[in-house]
């Protein structure tokens, strides 16, 4: 639902016109001399001689002089404020509008023979003894320019003094209220603004705010909408998006489109300000390409890049259930649909799980990481990645499988030329939960090799990244404006904690974590981050009957080769006092360790296996945030047992039991009473604790002593899974397994899962080295992410450009002024998170180094989460047309709100005729 459909909504419960006037209404019309207050009166105003009519006939009832729809008995005793309508004229205040039509009339008066125009709607009806129901200085008439007496799409609101909600009068200029329709035609002439679109020059910033209006014509209607200009000294011009000329749009320059310069802003009045990285990518010519797609029936609109020269409908019968596309260039398919989510599931990743079930039918799914985040329009989301077996299989026709495998029966497949490139593949999934009618799935599919190891910053990378993140996807409908803003970038700070189950089951898992390292702390180096990593074991918060790693820390470091230690199998320290671990590198620093206990055991390097069976992860995570926060002050010395306080706190847990915490240091097997290694047992602390705690993605203040939200990441046994076996293989039916509850009805119940959800975090697999892998490079970017900066608007991933006055090292970045998409040397976008993250030679030279970044974002004007029936209020729309129009020349424009004539008539112009689309129309070809 667009803005104006929103307001008609409201007025739809508010403004019905019965027999009193419309509490706007400026009084009844004058008739000027004779008799003004008996409509029996032949003077007319107007100069027309009214019909003969006599108030004393009996059958008046029955009667329609006039043929407006009203009988003559309800026009001579009927009045409206005080005025009545005369029977004896059709248009009793000369606005265009018949009488009847006004009032509400659907059906002529019985008995007579006159032909009248029902009204269209008779919920909203304006005033038939005032020419100007609003007061707005349009005629009724002007207003309704079809006279159907409904409010089209295309017309402005008779009974609103404002139909966009700008701050302008609907009609000319009155006093100090400007207006839009200056001569008051109902025609928007070429020097006016639109009062039926809020930005007439599609810039982004309001007609109000570019004409300096600073007061709401109508609180009632356009509270939400309306936004004062809080300079009102300094206009723009409304009806060109480049108010200065230079190339940048009015928009772009006023990034908060408030009507003031603000800090970091561009000046739309001033055509010298938009030079240095501004320049470079932010004027109109620079800003980078993207391309549309859109769906009304599936609600859905895609931004991608021009190289998806691919995209097929995916239908079922008539019906457009989606898109189904690829990119010859990059080598990337996706498909997009929208669907009923699956029964029984209430948010994205019951939808995620039930689905998942018909991904996994084309091919067998592996490495599955999950994040749950909330879309730029607020939507539940979820993305998933898998990935997928598919040996021989073509990158095409894997794409064509998982469209038969959910949209079975369907039509609408990519072309039978293969892609040339096979699998295994990578798939990258986004559930979207607009509402318990509507869910949009969306599944980027890449080569598993395009995309991983030294491909991850390939354009086939990035391509499948930008479709899944949800920056791609929004409504039909919903438009999209270009911005530009001016940062810089401060260093950002970040405080790991790793909490590491120290039980006997856990040896190749802590080993595949400690291979991870390297590269973790490559990629965090080569960001702007300034990070640290401590660690405990899932025996840190426990009493006597813990493990020697009770109370223990593995204190904050920079050192690589500390981490690798801390998870290397054997690994002890040399020394008593300011020892070297045993079994890793030395370089590019050795390993130190304290040698003694206090740091747990080892002399505080490996983690050992000695740890409690019953294990307690989501517990000690808490103990040991308790332990280090609130932190050290900004500038104080670094403590390694304290976290700092102008850092963000990322805990990440790896486990492969589920958490067994019974109390604040207690945890019981599968916690106690009635719990078996499928069932959690009674005593087991409820997880909405843990929730509060760590904080979810509510506005509720989180209980830890930060009181700010902490990201929690787990590497843990996926749903539905069995994991820690010692002996056999690792089944559900194996009794060495470890207690992790199983789904009843397909909802998990895995309770760190829970925790991590709730969170944002990453869930990743601890199965094997490879989604141990897999899920600690998630981490990590989502880390990256989160501490990157973050834009004003919800930016399209794929039309992303950036500049910076300097760089890190410009004889390898040497494209300084166009930044490449690189998390080598380049920049980054998480579109879950709306941040932008620089890495290596690219990053800005100094945190106070000038950076520019462009990008189209989208505006969120459709408020119905289902989306609607498009163009269903055109007087053309046809239920049964697939392009919701009467005929085959009139289709749905991308708004969804107007029937408007197709490129070239359709096709529908045979041989010797032409299209003319100012009349839609065929017309013979004259020699």
């Amino acid at each position: 639902m667009n803005t104006r459909q929103l307001i008609k909504a409201v007025l739809l419960a508010t403004s019905l016109i019965t027999a009193t006037a419309c509490p706007s209404d400026p009084g009844p019309v004058d008739p000027g001399p004779g008799n003004p207050t008996d409509p029996g009166n032949p003077t007319d105003p107007g100069g027309e001689t009214p019909l003969p009519t006599d108030p004393s006939d009996p059958n008046n009832a029955a009667k329609d002089t006039d043929c407006d729809g009203l009988s003559d008995k309800i026009e001579f005793e009927v009045a409206y404020g005080g005025k009545k309508t005369h029977p004896g004229l059709a248009d009793t205040d000369k606005d265009g509008l018949p009488d009847g039509l006004e009032a509400g009339v659907t059906a002529a008066v019985t008995g007579t023979t006159c032909t009248i125009t029902p009204d269209a709607s008779t919920a909203v009806n304006t005033s038939p003894v005032n020419p100007d129901s609003d007061g707005d200085g349009l005629l009724d008439g002007a207003e309704d320019t079809n006279k159907n007496g409904k409010v089209d799409d295309d017309e402005t609101h008779p009974l609103l003094v404002d139909t966009d909600c700008d701050g302008l009068r609907d009609g000319p200029t009155s006093g100090d209220v400007k207006g839009e329709d200056q001569n008051g035609n109902g025609i928007r002439e070429a020097t006016e603004t639109d009062p039926r679109r809020f930005d007439t020059d599609g810039d982004g910033i309001s007609d109000g705010v570019e004409s300096g209006v600073t007061q709401n014509l109508d609180t009632a209607n356009c509270a939400a909408i309306f936004r004062p200009d809080i300079n009102p000294g300094s206009t723009t011009n409304p009806t060109n998006p480049d108010s200065d000329g230079d190339g940048v749009s009015d928009g772009a320059e006023d990034n908060n489109q408030n009507g003031g310069v603000d800090s970091g802003e561009l000046d739309p009045n001033d055509n010298s300000d938009a030079s240095g990285p501004a320049g470079q990518v932010c004027t109109t010519d620079n800003l980078r390409p993207v391309t549309f797609k859109s769906e009304e029936g599936a609600d859905i609109k895609l931004a991608l890049p021009p190289t998806f020269t691919e995209v097929t409908q995916i239908k079922s019968g008539n019906e457009v259930k989606g898109l189904v596309g690829y990119d010859s260039t990059s080598k990337v398919a996706f498909l997009a649909f929208r669907t009923t989510p699956p029964a029984g599931a209430t948010d994205p990743l019951g939808d995620e799980e039930e689905l998942q079930k018909a991904i996994a039918s084309k091919g067998a799914l592996r490495n599955r990481i999950a994040q749950t985040f909330k879309t730029w329009e607020g939507f539940e989301a979820v993305q998933a990645n898998y990935d997928q077996a598919g040996t021989s299989t073509d990158l095409k026709r894997r794409t064509d499988q998982l469209v038969d495998a959910l949209l079975p029966g369907s039509t609408g497949r990519l072309s039978s030329a293969a892609a040339g490139v096979t699998g295994d593949f990578r798939l990258q999934t986004l559930f979207v939960h607009r509402s318990p009618q509507s869910l949009v799935v969306l599944i980027a599919v890449a080569p598993l090799t395009g995309v991983t190891g030294s491909n991850r910053s390939s354009p086939a990378a990035f391509s499948a990244k930008d479709l899944s993140d949800g920056s791609a996807l929004a409504q039909f409908g919903e438009p999209t404006a270009a911005q530009c803003e001016r940062f810089t970038l401060p260093i950002s700070k970040v405080d790991f904690i790793f909490v590491v189950d120290d039980s006997g089951s856990m040896a190749s898992s802590q080993l595949s974590l400690a291979a991870t390292a390297q590269s973790a702390a490559n990629a965090l180096n080569a960001s702007s981050l300034d990070w640290r990593m401590a660690l405990v074991t899932s025996s840190y918060h426990m009493g006597a009957a813990g493990s020697s790693n009770v109370g223990r820390v593995r204190q904050f470091t920079r050192n690589v080769n500390n981490v690798k230690a801390w998870l290397t199998q054997n690994s002890t320290c040399s020394g008593t006092t300011n020892g070297t671990c045993s079994g890793v590198p030395t370089t590019p620093e050795r390993s130190t360790c304290p040698g003694d206990a206090s740091q747990g055991v080892n002399g505080g390097c490996w983690v050992g296996l000695d740890g409690s069976g019953n294990e307690g992860v989501l517990g000690a995570a808490r103990k040991v945030v308790d332990d280090m926060t609130p932190g050290t002050e900004p500038g104080a010395t670094e403590s390694g047992l304290k976290a700092r306080k102008d850092a963000t706190l990322v805990v990440i847990l790896l486990g492969d039991a589920d958490d067994q915490t019974t109390g604040y240091n207690t945890t019981a097997a599968n916690c106690g009473t009635g719990g078996s290694k499928d069932t959690a047992g009674s005593s087991c602390e409820n997880v909405a604790n843990f929730v509060r705690f760590f904080g979810d993605r509510s506005e509720l203040e989180p209980t830890n002593k930060t009181k700010k939200q902490i990201i929690v990441h787990g590497i843990v046994c996926p749903s539905g899974q069995a994991c820690g076996c010692t002996s056999g293989t690792c089944t559900t039916s194996n009794s060495t397994r470890e207690f992790n509850p199983q789904p009843v009805g397909g909802v998990s119940k895995l309770r760190h899962a829970a925790v991590v959800n709730a969170t944002g975090g990453v869930l990743g697999s601890i199965l094997d080295t490879s989604s141990i892998e897999t899920s600690m490079e998630a981490i990590i970017v989502d880390a990256i992410g989160n501490a990157g900066y973050k834009t004003l608007k919800p930016p399209i991933g794929a039309s992303i450009k950036v500049a910076a006055a300097s760089v890190r090292d410009p004889a390898v970045c040497k494209t300084g002024n166009d930044i490449p998409r690189s998390t080598v040397n380049g920049f980054d976008f998480d579109g879950s998170a709306r941040t932008l993250s620089f890495f290596g030679a690219c990053r800005p030279a100094t945190s106070s180094t000038q950076v520019a970044v462009s990008y189209q974002y989208w505006v969120d004007q459709v408020k119905d989460p289902n989306g609607g029936v498009p163009c269903e209020d055109d007087p053309k729309y046809s239920p049964t047309e697939p392009d919701h129009c009467e005929g085959p020349t009139l289709g749905c424009n991308e708004a969804g709100d107007q029937c408007v004539c197709k490129p070239d008539c359709g096709g529908a112009c045979g041989v010797g005729t032409k299209c003319n689309m100012t009349a839609c129309a065929c017309e013979v070809i004259l020699s």
